[in-house]
């Protein structure tokens, strides 16, 4: 139903007849409903008055409803009873019901009482002209490309794809930031992600093969073409199998050599098969085999027997110079640079005597190595060379090597996470807001360094980890992950507890926490101080529109063995239901389930004012096409798998649901993935191998991906099938 056709057939109000103030506030809600806001329109059928209220999201429909409750309530309308439910009976609710955001409905009571049309109309008149006006909420207002970004880092480290792909769109919409750069960051966010598939499909990435680009990118797009194209090849061990994988290669992926140090196994091997594709000199080849000395032997003597020799350049009729010139000295740096050696030519150039012409090369080579020792030495020859004094205003490319050598030599470029840390502790707002272009390129720490610095950090240094402390999330959460981190998931959460910050990367990183913590079986002290912390996270995150989000964090912290800190589990369920309470109504039917499941397990019950009493209400309606069904759930870590299978066989009794985390190529794991009926992989928690088995023993059936954390997440996915 269009919004014009709400006062035609099955609606016995016609504006036009109304008095003219009337008319004129359906008039202004019909405007904001155009305008994307909130509004309500009236409705009179057989004599009975309906209202529907109208929010653009659902977000902002749940938090609409605790609005109307605390606005209508039980005094004028049906609200406690029928929570905004629109009648699938009535042919008018039903068109209704096809919109994106269907709208609420309640019925004024008493029926016929004049005294309950007025109030709830003028209630209605307020409560719409306050919602219009007011500021937006930390929870919806448009934030800072700062911010953004910490969330995008978030979400990156605990690999929501939902929240990261948001934040991205946010960035598209919003941030300042050029189109080439929007590109970059949108293949770092895939890469993050672990989704090659996504680099391949981008919109940008032939632009991005044509330009410029930073060091990182070069290897994000190296680790893609390996998966993609090698891996397979360099796993079977044999030369002729790996030349034949390079084949296949497409000739715009062949320019992504970068002439520095490879340190890793997919550059490394990436660099050698383009390397030769284009013929390469054998200096170049052989330089990529010592590297891969340190990497594997095997995979050095490999590559060795892939190198194929150079012809003996001719002789005949080549005068030999009597003394080394600068003619001759140009020309070995134009070679070193042509065959892609940027840190030979480099070398090379620094022999010579500063002059403006090779300090340009110079820049140019270390622009694409991003060496920090390097690129300290080529602005000591660049000021030698008196460069700067002789470029051209019009000399773009000059310019643009030198400003990017300023910048990458400046604290932030050059800060690491050592450096980081000790911005936190030293407040210099500028070398804590960082972002991933500047730290994806940093090395990641290691366990005892991050353990250490975390233990330094004292509550207001804490607290700016909460509030920046996104890109390092996304480089270090396998830390996390693993069977020691306990007590950094524990300092962490403290810092999200002393920021006071409820932001979307936040809420989603607590889930993650929680759920580690779930699987590591920390030590008792260490999960009480967790939950501690936890219960003011809860308390700064819980709003109408984030309660599923509450019962989420809930559900994690008590997954871990039921006598383990039963007292700061049972408290931090306690301060669940008090923040929830004014919110209460925001809570779903399975939400609901969820709380009981943890009351129950705590031995305690759940409060009154909690339950539903509706008659007729059926809590499973949503998930009745899955009776009879065997579902399996797939998760590394099984927190959320298991609270979800919990509710599930709550609301429907005969179904038959699995929850697995083989991630080995199990017998068990391929019978789940061929036998089941409907099959939920979270794909933010599961190995890219695991995912291949899975759909190789699936044979074409539907696999459904929930992209976030959390029982809920998996629920919705399963409720909307």
């Amino acid at each position: 139903m269009k919004v014009e056709d709400f006062f035609g057939p099955g609606n016995d109000i016609k504006p036009a007849r109304l008095q003219p103030e009337h008319e004129t506030s359906i008039e202004n809600w019909l405007d904001a409903i155009k305008r994307g806001q909130v509004a309500f329109l009236p409705r009179k059928t057989g004599g009975e008055l309906y209202w529907y209220g109208f929010a653009p999201t659902m977000r902002e429909q749940k938090e609409l409803l605790a609005l109307l409750d605390a606005w209508v309530g039980p005094t004028f309308s049906d609200l406690p009873r029928s929570r905004g439910r629109l009648d699938p009976q009535d042919p008018f609710d039903t068109a209704l019901a096809g919109e994106d955001v269907p709208p609420l409905r309640f019925e004024v009571l008493p029926r016929g009482s004049g005294t309950a049309r007025d109030e709830v109309r003028q209630a209605l008149l307020v409560l719409s002209k306050l919602v219009w006006k007011r500021p937006r909420s930390e929870f919806d207002a448009p934030r800072t490309t700062v911010e953004a970004l910490d969330d995008l880092g978030h979400a990156i480290g605990a690999q929501d794809r939902r929240i990261a792909l948001a934040c991205l769109r946010e960035l598209e919409a919003f941030a300042d930031l050029d189109h080439s750069n929007l590109a970059f960051l949108r293949l770092r966010v895939h890469a993050g992600l672990g989704d090659m598939a996504a680099i391949f499909a981008d919109q940008d990435l032939e632009h991005v093969l044509q330009l410029r680009r930073p060091l990182g990118i070069t290897r994000l797009l190296q680790h893609a073409v390996y998966e993609r194209y090698l891996e397979a090849a360099d796993a079977y061990g044999d030369g002729a199998t790996l030349l034949e994988a390079s084949d296949r290669i497409p000739s715009g992926f062949r320019t992504l050599t970068t002439g520095g140090a490879a340190e890793s196994r997919p550059a490394l091997v990436v660099e050698f098969v383009l390397a030769r594709l284009r013929g390469a000199a054998t200096a170049t080849l052989e330089r990529l085999v010592d590297e891969a000395e340190s990497i594997s032997p095997a995979l050095a003597h490999t590559l060795h027997l892939l190198m194929t020799p150079e012809e003996d350049p001719a002789q005949t009729g080549a005068p030999e110079p009597s003394e080394p010139s600068a003619v001759v000295q140009a020309d070995e740096l134009h070679r070193l640079i042509a065959e892609g050696e940027f840190q030979s030519a480099i070398v090379a150039g620094l022999a010579e005597a500063p002059s403006p012409s090779t300090a340009a090369l110079l820049l140019r080579c270390v622009r694409d190595l991003e060496d920090p020792q390097l690129a300290a030495e080529v602005a000591d020859f660049v000021d030698a060379s008196g460069l700067k004094e002789q470029a051209s205003d019009d000399d773009v490319v000059v310019w643009a090597d030198l400003n990017w050598l300023s910048g990458f030599l400046s604290q932030q470029g050059n800060l690491g996470w050592l450096g980081w840390f000790d911005a936190l502790q030293s407040n210099d707002a500028a070398g804590i807001r960082v972002d991933l272009s500047v730290s994806a390129e940093w090395p990641p720490l290691d366990h005892a360094t991050v353990a250490d610095r975390l233990a330094t950090l004292d509550g207001e240094s804490l607290a700016r980890l909460g509030d920046h402390g996104g890109a390092f999330m996304a480089a270090h959460s396998p830390l996390f992950a693993a069977a020691d981190g306990a007590e950094l998931c524990e300092r962490v959460l403290g810092g999200f507890a002393v920021s006071e910050r409820g932001s979307a990367g936040i809420r989603l990183q607590t889930v993650a926490l929680l759920e580690y913590l779930s699987a590591l079986h920390p030590a008792v002290e260490t999960l009480r101080s967790a939950l501690m912390w936890t219960e003011d996270v809860v308390r700064a995150g819980t709003s109408a529109v984030t309660a599923s989000w509450t019962v989420d964090v809930l559900q994690a912290a008590t997954a871990s063995p039921q006598a383990l800190a039963l007292d700061a589990k049972t408290r931090l369920f306690y301060t669940a239901l008090e923040v929830l309470r004014p919110v209460r109504s925001s809570l779903s039917l399975a939400d609901i389930e969820g709380i009981r499941v943890v009351s129950d397990e705590l031995a305690t019950r759940l409060p009154d004012d909690f339950e539903v009493h509706t008659p007729g209400t059926d809590p499973a309606a949503q998930f009745r096409h899955l009776e009879g069904s065997l579902v399996v759930l797939y998760s590394l870590t099984e927190s959320a798998t298991t609270r979800a299978a919990q509710i599930l066989r709550r609301l429907l009794p005969d179904i038959d649901v699995r929850t697995t985390s083989a991630h080995d190529g199990s017998q068990q794991l391929a019978a789940l993935s061929s036998n089941a009926d409907v099959f939920v992989m979270v794909s933010a928690s599961a190995k890219h191998a695991a995912t291949e088995f899975i759909k190789e023993h699936r044979r074409g059936l539907p696999i459904i991906h929930v992209n976030s954390r959390g029982s809920s997440a998996i629920l919705r996915e399963l409720a909307e099938g």
